[in-house]
């Protein structure tokens, strides 16, 4: 990949954190879907599970993705500041797995807002979610 600006930084992309798989409702079905009131999109967000959805991504496989992942990305950078730009699913239950909170709790993060997780070796802290002063 290719350095980038004035900083000089060389973009990674993680794929642990891409979002998550909607099965038989990917390329704009599940908005579609949701926005309706489709009898399986209430299902889904009243019991708080993906996989209610056919052929998607269950909550446990989404959970030990996204952990792993930001364990990796943690590991290797230690004591350092990391950004990842990410979709609001992977956040969702990124800031889940931090705070022990029901599966969509956090759910519904602004575009390009800005949620602050920090990792330590014994635990996961979240600092801030969904700021979006910035777009102000």
């Amino acid at each position: 990949m290719q350095t980038l600006g004035a900083l000089g930084l060389t973009p990674t992309v993680e794929a642990g954190l891409r979002e998550v798989r909607l099965g038989d409702w990917e390329g704009g079905v599940f908005r579609k879907n949701v926005a309706e009131g489709h009898p399986i999109a209430l299902r889904m967000l009243a019991e708080e599970r993906w996989d209610v959805i056919p052929g998607a991504e269950s909550s446990a496989a989404l959970g030990a993705r996204v952990r792993t992942a930001i364990e990796r990305i943690a590991a290797a950078h230690p004591g350092g500041r990391v950004a990842a730009f990410t979709h609001g699913g992977v956040i969702g239950q990124a800031l889940a797995l931090a705070t022990g909170s029901r599966p969509f709790a956090f759910t519904g993060a602004e575009n390009a807002s800005i949620s602050r997780l920090v990792i330590t070796a014994d635990q996961w802290i979240l600092r801030g979610y969904n700021d979006a002063a910035h777009l102000d």
